[in-house]
């Protein structure tokens, strides 16, 4: 292992139970970020790190442990950093490389004392300071990137994997998928397919869901990015349907009428991402929520995505729309309502920034993960 130093702007609480309630006024603090707007009655958001060093891609996948330490993941460096309180005063003030020399990793899950990390063909597991390779043939290559990890209740990995292309007939049903693992790495199975870019994968109430985005030339048309509920034998319908099960590219291929319907859409090229269910009480308005990473729209002057949006369900478990949290949309007594659009526009929301990852904290608080090197937190007001 081998320790580095951050431009550490300050952090929340990452060990002892200290409370929002033991801090100082949101604003007040040092660390204390006016932009992106959040619903200032609800929420406070700080910086946790700033390293413009790092790189674009410097913080990319986030998992928080139950010890308090957040560990988080640089793909093109091949590194896992573990952040932890080495003095024990509720602020962190180390950063170590934990591991290096991965190839592209790109999914953090922790899970009973272990930390697993998907990158490449790779699955790897880290536990007494060691690095151990459980899978080392996950379908990869050209493309889309390995995504996330999540574990079920059923104690297995499911591993999300890229397509080969934007858009083309995949001669291997492993490329753009859901796989499943023993906690081994042993008993492949294929979970789902159909899919292009599923990156972020999550559990909420025993069922898995992940995301998709739709291929490149569908800008005008809306509504088109996905999120989908997995179920086993699923074909998602890529590359030849789209939306709700409409053809696409390659007709008569398949029948679109099988196709698995997403479950809920965003606006094309929004690009939704890391997925994370909210699990904790400390912030009311989340409960129960699914948290997606919106990473955002490239080559238009129309800006969509660049957000972290919170998607509501009903008594059914169905997904019933979603809220948009950073930056805030709605008119609040704190500041007068812009869309994410003109937000972003004013610089009050992400861009020219875009969310990588998000992770749960202990305390229920929200870590984001943002281009150029920042970590935020976003905790009780």
């Amino acid at each position: 292992m081998r320790r580095i130093t951050l431009n550490l702007l300050g952090m929340l609480v990452l060990t002892g139970m200290v409370s929002s309630q033991n801090l100082a006024p949101c604003g007040e603090r040092p660390t204390y970020l006016s932009n992106p707007w959040v619903d200032g009655t609800r929420f406070c958001l700080e910086t946790v790190i700033h390293d413009e060093r790092a790189g674009e891609l410097a913080f990319t996948a986030l998992a928080a442990a139950p010890d308090g330490t957040l560990y988080t993941a640089r793909p093109l460096q091949g590194q896992i950093l573990a952040i932890t309180d080495s003095d024990g005063d509720g602020l962190p003030d180390s950063s170590d490389i934990i591991a290096e020399n991965l190839t592209l990793p790109n999914g953090l899950v922790y899970y009973d004392g272990a930390l697993y990390i998907s990158g490449g063909a790779h699955i790897y597991k880290f536990a007494d300071e060691k690095i151990e390779i459980l899978v080392d043939d996950v379908p990869s290559g050209g493309g889309f990137w390995t995504g996330g990890l999540a574990i079920g209740a059923d104690e297995r990995l499911y591993v999300a994997t890229g397509a080969p292309c934007d858009a083309c007939q995949p001669d291997d049903p492993t490329r753009g998928a859901i796989l499943s693992y023993a906690l081994d790495g042993s008993d492949r199975q294929i979970v789902a397919e159909g899919l292009r870019q599923p990156v972020g994968l999550a559990f909420r109430d025993g069922a898995l869901w992940t995301v998709d985005s739709a291929r490149d030339g569908l800008f005008a048309s809306p509504n088109l990015d996905e999120l989908n509920r997995v179920t086993p034998g699923a074909n998602f319908g890529w590359p030849y349907c789209i939306g709700e099960n409409q053809p696409d590219l390659f007709p008569g291929e398949f029948d679109c009428a099988d196709a698995t319907s997403p479950a809920m859409t965003f606006p094309t090229a929004s690009h939704p991402t890391v997925l994370a269910a909210y699990t904790g009480d400390a912030l009311p308005a989340l409960e129960g929520r699914l948290l997606v990473v919106l990473y955002g729209s490239y080559n238009h002057v129309d800006l969509r995505g660049y957000a972290i949006a919170a998607i509501k369900f009903d008594d059914a478990g169905n997904p019933a729309g979603y809220d948009i949290i950073i930056p805030q949309e709605s008119d609040t007594d704190s500041f007068v309502g812009y869309t994410l659009k003109e937000m972003n526009y004013r610089t009050s929301g992400f861009w020219s920034r875009r969310p990588l990852g998000i992770a749960i904290s202990r305390e229920g608080w929200l870590y984001v993960s943002v281009g150029g090197g920042q970590i935020w937190a976003l905790r009780p007001r």
